[in-house]
């Protein structure tokens, strides 16, 4: 892979939103359990040089696949040689003095003339005389050729193209070489996967990066259902780089996105002859490989819909409510007992289910029974095709065949029968300096039983120049989403500045001094419906030095609805959490609580992913105050939980460490 430049693309998806998702099927499933650690170690430590190959029946060792180098024609040959072994129609498309893509192509049954293509680049750099490139970008072969093998005796409804491109590090001389003549031609290209670097996760985050442009947003998305359903622990973020096999084809007006491990985790290997397998994460590699094939085959059979859904929204209304459900698929839904459905419980109850009483080719109606003042409604939409090959739920994530859907997503719609209220709440703690390359911290604390509707933040900051800054909040469910980073350039200071998602312009967009409403760089309905009630943290980054400030004021405006209705006992607190103090800290802090009467107490530390860091009690107390003391220890910088846990009650509060 050539890195270059990059700019973080942003993607906020709004509530109606149409999309595109790759339904669970019971043969996609079987066929990618049948790739193994073991089958995608044997082809890269084959292509990084580590074990022989045999090309045209002799034994090589390739040992660099510089684009220049002549073992680099022996990897094409190699590769070439897997597809024809499996019985795909191959061939070299040749370009330049040297240049060879390597084209394998299995033709669709029903749309032929429709094509999805899987794409990785072979070449490596150095140019020395070892380049074994085993994650950049043998890894992404792997993964094209394991899709080749495991699709070799399948008959897809649509053409699939698995592509070994030459000469990505001089500049993708050979997608571009592709992808100009494939445009020529009118070729019909629906989707591009292109697979570089995916082997490599240094933290065990699990986490990948995204290369998406605004015209490949949709077919993004069948990337991300496929993920959710077949490898669920990989989670993603969104980039967009043009230094990759992908970029010609947006040039060329095609969808395509690159997967690439995490961005913010890059290879320290790279383009050194220790970009060795050993010096990947084999279990990451196989989800990679895995949910890259999942999302070509699911693409190859057909199986994806087009599913959008306004929720309902909270409000008083006690009578019957309608949930429209729109769809568009080439499948046939099925009636009777099989036919779509619509489950729904009241206050985390049992699910209940609902067939609709509307149907047209693409809109379904449901009717939930109206409910009571003080009632949660939540609710989920569940569909199958006649042969019950393919499920899908919205949201996404159920199961179940047969009928549909009696698996529940991991999440589901709320909506609450009740008033909604909006208040503000203001820091009491400010102003605070901002000093350089220091974080700055400040925290609303909402005492309040609670789920969040809708928030907007507001915030003053005097600051010379705001292109410094890169400005998060931290909800009290330890989700972090970016307000501003790095925007403003040389202008000066945020001044009664709202952040609101239903802003017309985004801060990206806006121009320093900020004043007024912008949308934030990621969406805060990220916290809605979740518990208000909590630490609401600013944080404040300053990342050049030269400039100090102030942060002058911040306030969170909150819509949201009660969770309790009507009449309640007293509430008698028999337990209380303090805040650690000091926080931020460094070496050491200390822990408060009260308890009421005699029980035993827990409290355990856990980090931002929510793993269990450490335990700092475990023991019976008597009614009264006490004080424990946390050493940093081997604690890494970042923002940790303390969870207090005794019979009746679990608390939750954050914290800082700094270095």
């Amino acid at each position: 892979m050539k890195r270059f430049f990059f700019l973080i693309l942003v993607i906020i998806y709004s509530v109606n939103i149409s999309k595109g998702q790759i339904g669970y099927s019971p043969v996609v499933d079987s066929l990618i359990n049948l790739i193994t650690e073991e089958s995608i170690s044997n082809l890269d430590l084959k292509l990084s040089g580590e074990l022989p190959v045999l090309v045209g029946g002799d034994e090589y060792t390739i040992l660099s696949r510089h684009s220049y180098d002549a073992n680099n024609a022996i990897a094409a040959q190699w590769i070439y040689e897997q597809f024809e072994n499996l019985g795909i129609e191959v061939e070299y498309q040749s370009f330049g003095s040297l240049g060879e893509n390597v084209v394998a192509t299995i033709t669709g049954t029903t749309y032929p003339d429709q094509q999805y293509i899987i794409c990785a680049h072979y070449d490596d750099m150095p140019s020395g005389g070892i380049a074994p490139g085993a994650d950049d970008n043998a890894s992404g072969t792997v993964a094209v050729l394991e899709a080749a093998r495991l699709l070799a005796n399948m008959n897809p409804l649509y053409t699939i193209k698995f592509i070994t491109f030459d000469e990505e590090e001089q500049g993708l001389i050979g997608s571009f070489h592709y992808a100009n003549m494939a445009s020529g031609a009118g070729d019909n290209i629906l989707g591009v996967l292109n697979l570089d670097m995916i082997g490599y996760d240094s933290n065990d985050d699990n986490m990948l990066s995204l290369s998406v442009n605004s015209q490949s947003i949709p077919f993004s998305q069948y990337f991300t259902s496929a993920l959710e359903i077949y490898e669920p622990s990989l989670d993603f973020n969104f980039i967009s780089t043009t230094s990759s096999d992908h970029y010609p084809f947006w040039v060329n007006d095609y969808q395509a996105i690159l997967c690439i491990e995490d961005w913010d985790d890059f290879n320290a290997f790279y383009h050194t002859p220790e970009d060795l397998l050993s010096n990947m994460n084999i279990p990451y590699f196989l989800k990679m490989v895995k949910t890259s094939v999942a999302t070509i085959a699911s693409l190859a059979m057909d199986l994806k819909m087009t599913m959008s859904h306004d929720p309902i929204q909270s409000s008083p209304n006690t009578n019957d409510r309608e949930a429209i459900f729109v769809i568009q698929s080439g499948y046939t839904i099925p009636t009777g007992s099989n036919a779509p459905r619509l489950y729904y419980s009241l206050n985390d109850g049992s699910y209940d289910f609902l067939h609709p009483f509307y149907v047209t080719s693409d809109t379904l109606k449901f009717i939930i029974p109206g409910q009571d003042i003080g009632t949660k409604v939540s609710y989920y939409f569940a569909i199958q095709d006649e042969e019950g090959n393919v499920i899908m739920t919205l949201p996404y994530g159920g199961s179940g065949f047969n009928p549909p859907g009696t698996t529940a997503p991991p999440e589901v719609y709320d909506y609450f029968i009740g008033d909604l209220l909006t208040h503000q709440y203001c820091s009491e703690t400010l102003p605070k300096t901002i000093n350089d390359l220091e974080n700055t911290f400040d925290t609303i604390y909402i005492d309040q039983n609670a789920v969040v509707v809708d928030l907007d933040v507001n915030m003053t900051i005097g600051y010379p120049r705001v292109g410094d800054l890169d400005i998060y909040l931290v909800g009290p469910n330890g989700e972090e989403i970016d307000l501003s980073t790095g925007n403003g350039e040389n202008g000066a200071n945020y001044v009664n500045t709202t952040f609101d998602d239903e802003a017309e312009i985004s801060i990206i967009d806006g121009t320093a001094p900020f004043m007024g409403t912008y949308q934030p760089e990621m969406p805060l309905s990220t916290f809605t419906t979740t518990p208000m009630g909590g630490d609401w943290l600013l944080r404040i980054y300053d990342n050049e030095s030269g400039n100090e400030g102030t942060l002058v004021s911040y306030c969170i405006e909150m819509m949201y609805y009660t969770e309790t209705t009507g009449i309640q006992e007293p509430d008698i607190k028999l337990s209380t959490l303090y805040q650690n103090y000091p926080n931020p800290f460094y070496q050491s802090t200390q822990i408060g609580f009260e308890i009421t009467q005699s029980d035993n107490v827990t409290i355990d530390i856990f980090d931002m992913m929510g793993r269990k860091v450490t335990n700092i009690t475990n023991r019976h107390y008597d009614p009264g105050n006490y004080l424990l003391k946390l050493e940093a220890g081997t604690l890494s910088p970042g923002r940790y939980f303390y969870k207090m846990e005794t019979s009746d009650e679990i608390v939750v509060k954050s914290m800082t460490m700094l270095r």
